[in-house]
């Protein structure tokens, strides 16, 4: 099993919104180039700025980077467990399914929440942000090839449960399965036409159905 984590495991940003993140790395980029280019300005969350900080140079994008990296951080620290998650990742074990958390997060804030919520023994690999190469963030499907490496399969053999369109592109790419977890109204449509597998609108409705195919 893959699972995306901001979303199927826990709300990252309850506490500390993504939209003010990208606000503060946009005044990063300002002051390193005395203006915000267009596509700067038109970068709809945290994870588009840094792919959009790419081409404007190793050290605006380095900047891009650790900023974002702090961020993800200090908000997993008032991040909110997603309803059912407990229970999926414990159908899972139980079963005998090894999961992989394959996430455009860094890999600090993954596993500084997996630590602080109990969930770090449910899971057998991080596969998080490359902190070089911003373009094999998903829906690049080279996060999910690498954890299925990691997991001793072939992406064909896995699935990914994640609430976003490009999590779906990923799995697409990967010629892995996807599961569309639509979290907030509107998703579900959106991430069937994206060409989810299946859809999903409470994490506990997969915990059920893990254990009842095992």
């Amino acid at each position: 099993m893959l699972l995306d984590f901001d979303g199927p495991v826990c709300s990252v940003f309850a506490g500390y919104p993504a939209t003010q993140i990208a606000e503060e790395l946009r005044a990063l980029i300002q002051d390193a180039l005395g203006h915000l280019p267009q596509r700067i300005l038109e970068a709809s969350g945290p994870h588009e700025v840094l792919a959009a900080s790419a081409p404007f140079g190793d050290r605006v994008w380095r900047q891009v980077e650790d900023a974002l990296q702090a961020a993800e951080v200090k908000a997993v620290e008032s991040a909110t467990a997603t309803p059912g998650a407990d229970a999926f990742l414990s159908a899972c074990s139980v079963s005998d399914r090894p999961v992989s958390i394959v996430s455009n997060n860094c890999e600090a804030s993954v596993r500084a929440y997996l630590d602080h919520a109990g969930l770090a023994s449910r899971i057998q690999h991080i596969e998080a942000r490359d902190p070089v190469h911003v373009d094999r963030m998903k829906p690049s499907p080279f996060l999910l090839e690498r954890a299925a490496g990691v997991l001793g399969v072939d992406p064909a053999q896995t699935v990914l449960i994640g609430d976003q369109i490009s999590d779906v592109k990923a799995a697409i790419a990967a010629r892995a399965g996807s599961v569309g977890f639509a979290n907030k109204p509107g998703k579900s449509n959106d991430l069937a036409a994206a060409g989810a597998d299946a859809v999903v609108e409470d994490m506990n409705d997969l915990a059920v159905a893990v254990a009842e195919a095992s």
